[in-house]
C-alpha cells in the first residue's frame, strides 16, 4: 500500500497512530503520533485509517504537432462518403446500480491487529463515502454487502440509512443471502 503526507494511519503490532509527516521511501515513512514524536515505521506494520486527499499530477503537455490542412479536407471529403451508421442505445441507462462490499479483507490489505471497533469504523467509513457517491452520482441503487456474521455492521448500515430517511430492503437473496441490503437512492 502506498501511503503520502497527511495520511491518518493506525499501528499494525502496537496501540495508537498518528499522521504520515515524511515518506523515506517505498517501505518506509516518518509517522508524526499524537504527542508530537516522530518515529519511523516500515509500510508493513501501518494500516491506512483515512487517505489525506492528494492533487492529481499533472499531465505532460505534448508537442503541438504541425497539420497539414489539405490532409484534413481529404479526410473530410473521405468522411461524407462513409454511410452513417447509429450506435445502439445504452442498455438500462435509467438503472444506474453501485456495489460496495464491506467485508474488511475486501477494503484493506491487512487488518490483523485491529480491535473490532476500528474494524467497524473502516468498514462504516468506506460505506460513507459510497452512499455519497451513489447519490451525487445520480445512481438509483447501491447493493451493500455487509456479510452475516452477527449483525453489528448490518445494524450500524441501517441506523445510517434511517438517520438519512432513505429507503432500503434486504438484498437479493439469490445474489447476496441474508448478507446485503439494497438501498434505493432517490
Amino acid at each position: 500500500m502506498n501511503f503520502g503526507i497527511g495520511d491518518i494511519v493506525s499501528f499494525l503490532n502496537e496501540k495508537g497512530g498518528g499522521v504520515v509527516t515524511k515518506v523515506i521511501n517505498k517501505k518506509m515513512v516518518e509517522v508524526t503520533i499524537d504527542d508530537g514524536f516522530v518515529f519511523p515505521y516500515a509500510v508493513s506494520e501501518l494500516v491506512m485509517i483515512e487517505a489525506a486527499f492528494r492533487e492529481p499530477e499533472p499531465i505532460p503537455e505534448k508537442e503541438q504537432e504541425k497539420i497539414d490542412v489539405s490532409k484534413l479536407f481529404s479526410q473530410k471529403i473521405n468522411h461524407f462518403d462513409k454511410h452513417k451508421i447509429s450506435k445502439p442505445h445504452a442498455k438500462n441507462n435509467g438503472m444506474l446500480e453501485m456495489e460496495i462490499n464491506l467485508h474488511i479483507e475486501e477494503l484493506l490489505d491487512n487488518y490483523s491487529g485491529m480491535s473490532n471497533a476500528e474494524i467497524i469504523n473502516v468498514q462504516l467509513r468506506h460505506f460513507q463515502k459510497a452512499l455519497d457517491k451513489a447519490i451525487t452520482g445520480c445512481y438509483r441503487k447501491l447493493n451493500v454487502i455487509h456479510g452475516v456474521g452477527n449483525g453489528r455492521l448490518k445494524q450500524e448500515v441501517r441506523a445510517i440509512l434511517d438517520n438519512e430517511n432513505m429507503r432500503y430492503y434486504d438484498g437479493s437473496y439469490a445474489k447476496y443471502g441474508y448478507g446485503a441490503t439494497e438501498v434505493v437512492i432517490g
